[in-house]
Formats: structure tokens, C-alpha cells, sequence
């Protein structure tokens, strides 16, 4: 069994870092999206994930927060937000399947390197607590590895599964079918890769809904 709240605080000492070589370039996506949606925005990753920093930035006049599953996590937070002096990100504890946050508060969430850490039973509770949060027509991000379909990609999903130091429970993820069930309509995916590493890139809408889901 996965536990998010350790893989996120083993892997926030380099995470930074392999953003940058690895996934920048989705991170540089959600910024270009991010402005035909509003300023409250919610961002779920790693506590030390580029893209924190790039979208707070791009949001200056608008209201920023990150979920953190822990008070580590936070401690790790705000020294990164210190660090690239990120003054208009706020930090909020709470466990990641109850976020402590009013129904339709927020314009957009951002779920970067989250669900490939989750197990695939938890997605429809989350996705739930993503929708609620979620204006209507609100916009949510996701960053993911995606299933491989090459020969290198089959290499890294090999690599991860049997060393689990480097992945800390990363694994690939298909979340196309939950986000239909859970009330979201899919506006773009896309499979990219550096390196060979297979990323998926979703961004999905809030749509009504007109009963309730399975």
C-alpha cells in the first residue's frame, strides 16, 4: 500500500530538480492554459514541484493554495516558498481525500505527480472532492505517468516497479475513465515524453451532473 504523505517527503529533495529535466515543459503548459480560467487556484504535488513556483508567479493578483498532507510537508513548503519568495502561496494541512475547502471555491486545480502516487481505488472519492471544490465549468490540470507504449517507456515502468527508492510508488495510471465518471468532460490529453519517460498531460472540465455516479 502506497502512503502519498512519505513518497512526497522522500522525493522532495530532488523533486525540483527532476521536474525541470524531466516535465517542464507540461508545468509551462498549465501556465499558458491557466490564463482563460480565474485567480482562485489549487495546487496538489510534491512540496517542492517547479510548477508551484510558475504558477504562483503567473497568479500574483490572484489567490494560490497548496494542499499538503502533513505538517513536514508544510515545513518543506514554506521553505521552498521562502526560498522563491512565493508570498502569495498559502499552505493548508489535511488529509487528500477531504479537502478543507468550500463547495465551488476554486477556478482551477492543479494535480501534478498526485494520482500516479494514489491507488486507482481512491480516484472517485478524490475526483468527488476535486468537482465539489470546482466551479462550474472550473478547470482541472493533471501531470501523471501515463502507460507505456514504447520500449524505453516499458523501461522506466520496469525500472520503477522493481526499485522503489527511485519511483517511492509512482506507477503508471490511465485516468480518461474516472474523470467521465466523476462529472468531468476531457478537453485535452496528451502522452509526451523526455527521455523516453512517458508523461500524460490531462486538463479536464466540471460539468453538471445529472445523477448520481457509481
Amino acid at each position: 500500500m502506497f502512503d502519498i504523505e512519505r513518497s512526497y517527503f522522500a522525493v522532495s529533495r530532488f523533486f525540483d530538480i527532476w521536474v525541470r529535466i524531466m516535465e517542464l515543459q507540461t508545468r509551462r503548459m498549465e501556465v499558458q492554459e491557466s490564463v482563460h480560467w480565474g485567480s482562485k487556484i489549487l495546487i496538489i504535488s510534491p512540496p517542492t514541484d517547479t510548477g508551484i513556483r510558475l504558477l504562483v508567479q503567473a497568479n500574483q493578483h490572484g489567490r494560490s493554495r497548496l494542499l499538503c498532507f502533513s505538517e513536514r510537508l508544510e515545513q518543506i513548503a514554506a521553505a521552498y516558498s521562502r526560498k522563491h519568495g512565493l508570498e502569495a502561496l498559502s499552505t493548508h494541512v489535511a488529509p487528500y481525500f477531504r479537502l478543507p475547502f468550500a463547495n465551488e471555491e476554486f477556478e482551477a486545480i492543479y494535480a501534478n505527480c498526485f494520482f500516479d502516487f494514489c491507488q486507482e481505488r481512491d480516484f472517485d472519492l478524490v475526483l468527488d472532492e476535486m468537482w465539489r471544490t470546482l466551479k462550474m465549468n472550473g478547470a482541472l490540470f493533471m501531470v501523471y505517468m501515463g502507460f507505456p507504449r514504447k520500449h524505453l517507456a516499458r523501461g522506466w515502468s520496469w525500472a520503477f516497479r522493481q526499485f522503489n527508492f527511485i519511483s517511492q510508488g509512482c506507477h503508471p495510471v490511465s485516468m480518461e475513465p474516472s474523470l467521465y465518471r466523476c462529472g468531468f468532460l476531457v478537453r485535452k490529453a496528451q502522452s509526451l515524453e523526455r527521455f523516453g519517460f512517458p508523461v500524460r498531460y490531462t486538463f479536464a472540465e466540471k460539468q453538471a451532473r445529472f445523477a448520481q455516479h457509481n
